[in-house]
């Protein structure tokens, strides 16, 4: 079966040894998790990334990627991996992605998420 799951977490860099870590969402259910961390003060460098399962794809399925961090959508790092550029799926995440943007943009503004302690309670 090939599905795309989302997760929210903490510390994007090592989000299942630094902060919290929720998987298994729905892009919207990521979204709104991602918003409650940032807005609780600590600051390790959220984000929301995907895991793709293909089998079709096997030295890729099932491996935590960032879909949006930082600054935004996480383009760069999806671009490094061809299969994930080109699949189906992650090309309509990051469609699906575009119309929470401004809630996001929203939560960076007003000092929300990783720039506003320089990461690690700098």
């Amino acid at each position: 079966m090939v599905e795309i799951t989302f997760y929210a977490a903490e510390c994007m860099e090592f989000p299942e040894q630094m902060g919290e870590l929720h998987e298994n969402l729905t892009l919207p259910e990521a979204v709104d998790v991602y918003m409650w961390i940032c807005r609780r003060n600590r600051s390790y460098g959220p984000g929301i990334g995907f895991v793709l399962q293909d089998g079709n794809i096997p030295d890729y399925s099932g491996t935590k990627w960032p879909l949006y961090q930082g600054r935004g959508i996480a383009q760069d790092m999806i671009d490094l991996i061809p299969a994930y550029r080109d699949h189906p799926l992650v090309k309509q995440a990051l469609e699906d992605m575009k119309p929470h943007l401004e809630k996001l943009e929203g939560e960076r503004k007003e000092g929300r998420g990783m720039e506003r302690s320089g990461g690690l309670g700098r």
